[in-house]
């Protein structure tokens, strides 16, 4: 039976109707979660909220209304001024439970000399929540009150949102002799680093100059890798992921495995990303591998978690993930916008399939203010284990 819209929605007219209406009808084909969602409701909103609307840019709240009914909070909508990798205007701060966990370089609160481990309470006098960013505004500015992690007393600082760069550089280290250490970052972008060089590149120096200082045992640290382009990653780790297929995309009956083979990650045959010069052979299957998570490791570095998963002496270390384990892709619209939307779900190399968080194997909370240092318990823990 042919449904219908209820009689009193006002839709858009004109070329808006048509826009309005393509990115519904992408939405509604496409997402992953689509049978969840009653469209006739959703469309009767969306029509009501794009009703009065002149211009593309004022369909955005119907869009991003859509989207928001899927619940896989891995569909959003990218508008035309936003790009990725650079941030289209914001604070530069990502905090848990209210202690910052980072601040990205040359943002406003870098430049408002707020650091990592710093105790935020109040944001806009309103206390902040347990979760990641919790009670942050996404519009306007802001005044945090917060404890610094080095000096007494409470402090107040106002931030304006400013654009700047998201993306960092590789690095890597001999934590112990023989134990490396390699901060696997998020990316957005085709591979290109700040320095030009690229991401995959520069991972698989660090694998092949560590292995030169003598690493055998390895610590991937995904704990700040809140995702973006999962192919440079997966190029730049295969030596530790090992060859071969590492997970898959799944929907319905559709499997598209991604695969590392010989420096490049490729999917059903399709390459996506390579090291330019002689790619480091694998390391033995057996060679210990730790791997950390946080509730900030989310979308593409869930994938280099899963990636992981089924390996051979391998164990993970930290909290659950954010849960986005699900794949999105880019739907361009006709004025620039971009809907990126959760079209399929995950699994690893084993065939298990990820809906939600991936779990650490012995869950042990990340105490920022502690990160890196010799207190560092989700590091010592790893160690512990990589000496047994």
């Amino acid at each position: 039976m042919t449904q219908q819209l209820p009689t009193d929605t006002t839709a858009p007219i004109g070329p808006l109707k048509g826009y309005l209406n393509a990115a519904l009808d992408l939405i509604e084909s496409d997402a992953v979660r689509t049978a969840s969602v009653d469209w006739i409701t959703v469309r009767a909103e969306a029509y009501r909220l794009a009703a009065n609307a002149t211009t593309t840019a004022e369909t955005y709240p119907a869009i991003e209304f859509a989207l928001s009914a899927l619940q896989d909070r891995h569909s959003f909508l990218q508008r035309p001024a936003q790009q990725h990798g650079i941030s289209p205007g914001g604070f530069g701060i990502k905090y848990l439970q209210g202690v910052i966990a980072r601040v990205y370089p040359d943002s406003p609160a870098d430049h408002a000399g707020l650091q990592v481990g710093d105790r935020i309470l109040t944001i806009n006098d309103r206390p902040v929540g347990q979760g990641v960013n919790q009670e942050m505004p996404r519009a306007g500015d802001i005044s945090i009150t917060y404890q610094a992690s080095h000096t007494p007393g409470v402090q107040q600082v106002c931030l304006h949102r400013a654009p700047f760069g998201m993306n960092r550089v590789p690095q890597g280290r001999l934590v112990r002799p023989g134990v490396a250490w390699i901060d696997l970052p998020d990316h957005g972008g085709d591979g290109t680093l700040p320095d030009g060089r690229l991401y995959q590149d520069v991972v698989q120096a660090l694998i092949a100059d560590l292995c030169g200082a003598g690493a055998q045992k390895w610590i991937v640290d995904l704990r700040l890798n809140e995702g973006g382009n999962m192919y440079p990653m997966l190029a730049g780790i295969g030596p530790l992921t090992g060859e071969g297929p590492l997970g898959a995309f799944v929907r319905d009956d559709g499997t598209w495995s991604w695969v590392y083979q010989d420096g490049a990650v490729s999917v059903d045959g399709q390459v996506n990303s390579r090291v330019t010069g002689q790619p480091h052979p694998p390391l033995d299957a057996d060679t210990p591998v730790a791997v950390f998570l946080s509730p900030l490791t989310s979308s593409s570095g869930e994938i280099v978690a899963l990636s992981f998963q089924g390996r051979p002496s391998t164990r993970f270390f930290g909290e659950p993930t954010q849960g986005l384990t699900s794949a999105n892709g880019p739907y361009p619209l006709s004025d620039g916008a971009t809907i990126w939307l959760a079209t399929c779900y995950e699994a690893d190399r084993t065939g298990r399939v990820y809906t939600a968080e991936v779990h650490p194997d012995l869950l042990v909370r990340t105490d920022w203010g502690k990160y890196l240092t010799a207190q560092d318990e989700v590091m010592n823990a790893a160690l512990a284990w990589l000496s047994r």
